[in-house]
């Protein structure tokens, strides 16, 4: 038994060896399959980031999130470098004289105001703001003209039905327009147009500052095929009641100064997967009656697995909405979609040879903003 137990502790001893190097490479096989997986992860990028905001446990997550429906048309603009002179306009003065304050200073149509009063001129609400705080004081105005830079002096003054200083312009900022409102959050931002604000060559005009103003829908272009319709109104540069902060391609998005009074009921965000194909709704505002349900189709649902505009073909069938519009008009984008009673997404986009159909976003993409 002596002789035998070195090879016995011997055997033992490679025994423990092999049994040592199995489980180290076993641990060792796992941990390199666990790095790779981490690694491609990685490699993914948002992609596997957006789908893990979809599916946690193999269950879809949600937002979790009500918001007040939209539905209601915004004057918006993005404030750029001055603003252009479009028209130049007589009032009665509070002398009861007609009178044009931009006309007596020499100012023409097409002139570019960047700055009065020694204060820069971002957009139309600014030129408001100063003149109606100058109490009839002459002002100094620089402003180009076909690229040269130019100054004179401007002395507003009081209208008599307003009771505002005014300047007699006209401006256009270097974007505004007339978009619907699509949610607003309980903390007062809010989501419209579901697409970007562009400018003349399609480019995603930069934000550095922009306005909110209330607004009135006084008339529709009807939409054909070949031709976009359009939403026509107007609103006033001295009601304005919230902040552009952001534009991208997802939206203009704000904040409030104070929670518009519609917002009395509030509603669910709908999750991407619990979008069908059928029967929907849209929230639009398109005269004097305001904001109005019709019916629409949810056609077509793509899914997306991380954010992207176009993510529903709709169809509208709602015979009122129709014979109004003609379908999906200009000024209608941020119209809120809303299917079983959740807000499922916004209209984006006319299809310009069949304008009852088009796209939407999904608001889930909009609410990640």
């Amino acid at each position: 038994m002596k002789k035998n137990l070195p090879i016995f502790v011997a055997i033992l001893l490679l025994l423990v060896a092999v049994f040592t190097v199995f489980f180290v490479a076993r641990n060792g096989m796992t941990q390199t399959v666990s790095t790779k997986y981490v690694a491609s992860n990685q490699d993914l990028g948002g992609f596997i980031g957006d789908v893990s905001d979809l599916f946690v446990n193999g269950s879809s997550s949600k937002i979790n999130e009500e918001v007040y429906l939209g539905g209601y048309p915004l004057g918006i603009t993005i404030d750029g470098d001055g603003v252009t002179v479009i028209g130049l306009n007589e009032f009665v003065a509070a002398d009861g004289t007609l009178c044009c304050p931009a006309l007596n200073a020499g100012i023409e149509i097409n002139d570019v105001i960047v700055e009065l009063n020694g204060r820069k001129i971002y957009g139309s609400a600014k030129l408001s703001e100063i003149a109606a705080g100058s109490n009839g004081q002459e002002l100094p105005l620089k402003y180009l003209r076909q690229g040269v830079m130019k100054e004179t002096t401007i002395t507003p003054v009081k209208d008599l039905t307003s009771g505002q200083y005014r300047l007699g312009l006209w401006t256009r900022d270097s974007s505004s327009g007339i978009g619907t409102l699509t949610y607003v959050r309980k903390n007062l931002k809010f989501g419209s147009l579901g697409h970007p604000i562009t400018d003349a060559k399609g480019s995603i005009i930069t934000c550095k500052n922009g306005g909110v103003f209330d607004c009135t829908i006084d008339g529709i272009e009807k939409g054909q095929k070949g031709a976009a319709g359009e939403l026509k109104g107007g609103f006033c540069f001295d009601r304005r009641i919230g902040n552009i902060y952001a534009n991208n391609k997802f939206g203009a998005f704000g904040t409030f100064n104070t929670l518009p009074q519609f917002c009395d009921n509030a509603i669910e965000v709908a999750d991407i997967s619990e979008i069908k194909p059928g029967k929907a709704q849209i929230y639009c505002t398109l005269g004097s009656e305001g904001r109005k349900c019709y019916d629409i189709e949810i056609v077509k649902v793509t899914p997306q697995s991380s954010r992207d505009d176009k993510g529903m073909v709709i169809h509208v069938t709602d015979p009122e909405l129709l014979e109004k519009t003609g379908g999906i008009v200009q000024g209608m984008s941020g119209s809120p979609i809303v299917q079983n009673g959740k807000l499922v997404g916004a209209v984006t986009h006319v299809f310009v040879n069949d304008p009852t159909r088009g796209y939407g976003i999904y608001a889930k993409w909009m609410m990640t903003n």
